[in-house]
């Protein structure tokens, strides 16, 4: 995801940032990961609401659909300073990891379970 795309998603008014709002952490709701077809569909359900975003992206392997606790996921990409990010996904039970192009940072964030 690039840095563009990346700051469109966790800004304020972004769609993680938005669905954190839907979410009352003792709701323990997920952000669910809709890979496929090069976008990056993020979805939330709540008692309050529910929220559909979506971001471009490059997508190399399978369709994923994944769900990570939307505060533990932002942590990650707010800490992240780099032009693009590489999620890395084996499968829906694996953690992700991110990384840049040189590997000076690596971050890994476990999935939840989630009923889709």
């Amino acid at each position: 995801v690039d840095r563009r795309q990346r700051q469109m998603c966790i800004r304020d008014s972004g769609n993680i940032d938005r669905a954190t709002i839907l979410i009352k952490e003792s709701d323990h709701k997920p952000i669910v990961l809709d890979i496929r077809d090069q976008k990056l569909q993020l979805k939330v359900k709540s008692s309050y609401g529910s929220m559909d975003g979506e971001v471009p992206c490059e997508k190399s392997g399978n369709d994923l659909l994944i769900a990570f606790n939307p505060k533990f996921l932002m942590d990650a990409l707010r800490a992240i300073d780099d032009e693009t990010v590489t999620l890395y996904f084996t499968n829906a039970k694996s953690p992700c990891f991110l990384r840049d192009e040189h590997d000076s940072f690596v971050y890994l964030i476990l999935p939840v379970n989630f009923v889709a």
